[in-house]
């Protein structure tokens, strides 16, 4: 298909209306069809044609057009300069008839514009932060979310997801894109630790001796997402309520289905498809993901393993003051808002405070489906929140109907196959134990970024012979990507699960051990908290850790060897005591 049999396809008016919006001359001379067409720089044109086949031109203003299926038609240009008509697409919203779209895009001059188009799966966390820095690098990045958004937020109805803590690598991530400080502002900072053990229901505050934030998965996604939104309209488009349903890896296209609902007020619904082929391909879609399950079936050199384990029923809602409020530690000193955490034999509850004063509770071993027996079993256990689980309360009609979640560790053979890559928890999820997780994700988003920048600097001009080049370079990548993260993330779900396999005694044990010998040796600081205050390689994580057990373990062994020094002495004092006595 050629330009010539684009323009024919539109009407004269539109045609003459393109023309003058971009500034060109009379005539256009049509060039092959450019497939993957980048809408940065977009000065957009809309003509509305109408049911008598008038034309009427609205003044060139920026808009977002989240309601338009496009389809990428082709790249024109004239003696003038060059245009590029990037979409024209039916407005499916408000039910109007024959709206056109076109997108008329001017070159200007050192201005680089590339045939390269990003397909992300999944607008989770990672996959926001990666559309985001893709957009600065002149891509177009359609990103495909199951979840649906109401404006400026998700849609009433979906769920909620984790609440996560996020150190010092997410920081440093989200610094890259200047949205660090919107972040903090929606979560809650923590300081420490708040344990409560058996009866007594006496809290004991523990000191992180740095700065974690909890905040709900949720609600950072949103804060990346209304930034591409707002950011990079013209670059950065969302198809919320799209499912993932097929990707074909070696000819990087996949396919999407979408229940849209008839509108005719009788209830009926029909599945929309749509089919995308890109330059990249981004499988960002979490624990279970879709992209990584295809890529096994269809890929033979690609294998992976998931292992979960229980990981217990969440909900959101509001906890006394009194538990979860101002802390004092054993020093005196006033804390707020902590980390919340009670264990009571079989059963395990998990908090984190949200900004609104909510908590973000996860209980593991509750086992009851009804309300009366969830409400049993909460008194038995938790009986500081028997108040809130009563049988008739919300909070218990909630927590039985939650449904038991998992978590787990993700290994796969390679994070990469030819244009596609697997990122965040759909690549490397791990268990929920060093706070790691997160980090590591969004951390994913700048390397990737990175080698995709460096690997396209040198690509040619020449429209011939750009797609060619595009794909290799970005394939190199992502070679190089997986590469590079695999040691990464093969260390940090070898450390959680290290991690994961020792008690409350002994990490309490631990920590001890080390607040004594780091005021002995300042230098020396426990591992938990250059994992949250820094920025360095899990596989150095993973020796320090070692360091310190052998640390402790030596420290153990000289308080052995100093009790069984004094328990000597103490013998032989007794003994010399006794044998004076006998002399006497």
């Amino acid at each position: 298909m050629m330009g010539g049999g684009l323009l024919a396809s539109l009407s004269p008016p539109v045609a003459a209306a393109a023309s003058k919006a971009s500034g060109c001359c009379r005539d256009f001379h049509g060039h092959p069809i450019w497939r993957n067409a980048h809408p940065g720089s977009a000065r957009f044109l809309h003509v509305a044609q109408g049911c008598g086949g008038r034309t009427t031109h609205r003044h060139l203003i920026k808009q977002r057009w989240f309601s338009c299926r496009e389809q990428e038609l082709g790249y024109l240009s004239s003696s003038g300069g060059e245009m590029l008509v990037a979409s024209v697409g039916r407005k499916q919203r408000r039910c109007v008839e024959n709206v056109m779209v076109v997108r008329c895009l001017r070159k200007t001059e050192g201005e680089e514009v590339l045939p390269k188009r990003a397909v992300i799966v999944g607008a989770g966390p990672a996959g926001a932060l990666l559309a985001l820095l893709l957009a600065r690098q002149n891509w177009r990045v359609d990103v495909f979310e199951r979840k649906h958004w109401d404006g400026d937020h998700w849609a009433a109805g979906e769920p909620a997801g984790w609440s996560v803590m996020l150190g010092g690598r997410a920081a440093h991530c989200l610094e890259k894109v200047g949205l660090k400080e919107e972040v903090w502002l929606k979560g809650v900072v923590c300081t420490g630790r708040t344990t409560i053990r058996e009866r007594g229901l006496t809290p004991k505050y523990q000191a992180y001796g740095y700065d974690m934030l909890a905040i709900p998965q949720a609600e950072l996604a949103a804060v990346l997402i209304n930034s591409g939104l707002s950011n990079h309209p013209s670059q950065i488009f969302y198809h919320f309520g799209w499912s993932l349903q097929c990707l074909h890896p070696d000819q990087a296209t996949t396919e999407f289905s979408h229940l849209c609902e008839d509108g005719d007020g009788g209830g009926s619904s029909s599945v929309e498809k749509m089919s995308v082929t890109a330059d990249l391909i981004v499988g960002a879609d979490g624990l279970h993901s879709k992209t990584r399950e295809e890529l096994e079936w269809k890929t033979p050199s690609f294998s992976s393993s998931l292992q979960q384990i229980p990981a217990g029923r969440h909900l959101r809602l509001r906890v006394p003051m009194d538990v979860v409020g101002t802390q004092i530690d054993e020093a005196g000193r006033v804390h707020g808002p902590s980390m919340l955490v009670v264990v009571r034999s079989s059963r395990l509850l998990w908090g984190l405070p949200n900004c609104d004063g909510t908590m973000a509770l996860t209980l593991q071993g509750i086992k009851g489906s009804t309300t009366s027996d969830v409400s049993k079993e909460m008194s038995e256990s938790f009986p500081e929140l028997a108040e809130i689980f009563s049988v008739d309360a919300e909070a218990t009609r909630q927590l039985a109907g939650a449904k038991e979640r998992t978590q787990g560790t993700v290994v796969v053979t390679t994070f990469n196959y030819k244009q596609t890559v697997l990122i965040g928890d759909a690549a490397h999820s791990l268990l929920n134990v060093t706070h790691l997780g997160t980090g590591l994700a969004l951390e994913d988003c700048l390397v990737l970024g990175g080698l995709l920048q460096e690997s396209l600097v040198a690509i040619s001009d020449s429209p011939e012979t750009r797609d060619g080049q595009v794909a290799e370079c970005v394939t190199a990548a992502l070679a190089r990507f997986s590469e590079e993260r695999m040691p990464e993330m093969t260390a940090a779900a070898n450390l959680c699960s290290e991690v994961a396999k020792t008690n409350m005694f002994q990490v309490e044990l631990q920590q001890a051990i080390m607040r004594v010998i780091a005021r002995v040796v300042p230098k020396i600081q426990p591992w938990q908290k250059s994992a949250n205050t820094k920025v360095i390689s899990v596989k150095q994580l993973a020796g320090w850790r070692a360091r310190e057990i052998v640390l402790v373990r030596v420290a153990l062994v000289f308080a052995l060897l100093l009790m069984l020094i004094r328990a000597i002495r103490l013998v032989r004092l007794e003994l010399h005591i006794s044998i004076k006595y006998l002399e006497l």
